[in-house]
């Protein structure tokens, strides 16, 4: 008879545990999971927003396909200390 009342006992906790503990964290993770998600998704919306106003902003430079425009070269003389 007392091992009936002690296992009905652990049930009681046991059941107590799992539904005051257990699943109201995993519903708290499921939640902070959701959030990360649509914060992530709004800043990459974000991004995409910035880039393309970037994008149209910025002048278009078209390089020009004639020969490449030969520099001057400077010769330098090595300086020797005395």
């Amino acid at each position: 008879m007392s091992k009936l009342i002690f296992y009905g006992i652990m049930v009681y906790f046991l059941y107590k545990l799992i539904f005051n503990v257990v699943v109201p964290v995993s519903n708290g993770v499921n939640t902070m999971r959701q959030n990360m998600e649509q914060a992530k998704a709004a800043e990459a919306n974000r991004q995409a927003a910035a880039n393309a106003k970037f994008n149209q902003n910025a002048p278009h430079t078209q390089k020009a396909d004639g020969p490449p425009v030969e520099a001057e070269y400077i010769e330098f003389e090595e300086v020797k200390k005395k």
